[in-house]
């Protein structure tokens, strides 16, 4: 299916769209009340053709201002996501989820996902100062993330990303022999019952993941 294009004359900024249909508009008026009283001369006729592909030019702009508004941004603070809205989204789309709710539970998150991103969707970090590393993985709900993507987190996230912990969110579930290497390699698992506890009851991930406060020395007095 061939894609339509989201750039050039569509996506002109708001203002712009406004001031040509303004323009359109009187330029037609003119061009139109010209017509009407005597022969159309050359600037009659080419105000009436100004006016007619300004008008015509609308719509792109309608569309694009329509796109814009629906990409805007999720504030991260009220970040809330059904599995139902989960699942209807993409690939990047499903990773920049994750990020906002990273950023909804307190993190300073980045989202880093691209071909050749060595197993980190979403690299965040806790008010502590450690470094969670996130792979995401959008299945469909019977689907099952394999030990090989385990494996390739494991590899990964501590020497290439730093990262303290790592976990995989996924939309689906894991197999047995991801379940049984996650814990080994210090990966966090959260599944669809999981991600819905988190993304849609609102509960912070370290409290479904176990994860704890560090805990801090008491300071010793002076004598």
């Amino acid at each position: 299916m061939r894609q339509r294009s989201t750039g050039g004359w569509a996506a002109l900024p708001r203002w712009v769209w406004a001031l040509l249909a303004l323009a359109g508009g009187v330029a037609a008026a003119r061009g139109v009340s010209a017509l009407w009283a005597q022969p159309a001369g050359p600037w009659g006729v080419l105000a009436v053709v100004i006016g007619g592909v300004t008008v015509g030019c609308a719509r792109p702009g309608r569309k694009a201002i329509v796109r814009r508004v629906a990409r805007r941004r999720v504030p991260a603070a009220s970040a809330r996501y059904s599995l139902a809205h989960l699942d209807a989204m993409g690939d990047r789309e499903f990773e920049l989820a994750v990020h906002r709710l990273l950023m909804r539970d307190g993190f300073t998150s980045r989202h880093v996902g691209r071909a050749g991103d060595k197993g980190a969707d979403v690299i965040a970090v806790d008010r502590w100062g450690r470094t969670l590393v996130v792979q995401c993985k959008r299945l469909r709900w019977d689907r099952r993330v394999g030990d090989q993507d385990v494996q390739r987190v494991n590899g990964t996230y501590r020497h290439d990303h730093g990262g303290d912990f790592a976990a995989i969110v996924t939309t689906g579930g894991f197999t047995h022999p991801a379940r049984a290497s996650c814990p080994r390699y210090g990966i966090h698992m959260v599944d669809r019952q999981v991600l819905d506890q988190w993304s849609d009851g609102g509960v912070p991930l370290y409290r479904l993941l176990g994860i704890a406060s560090p805990v801090r020395r008491p300071r010793r007095r002076g004598l």
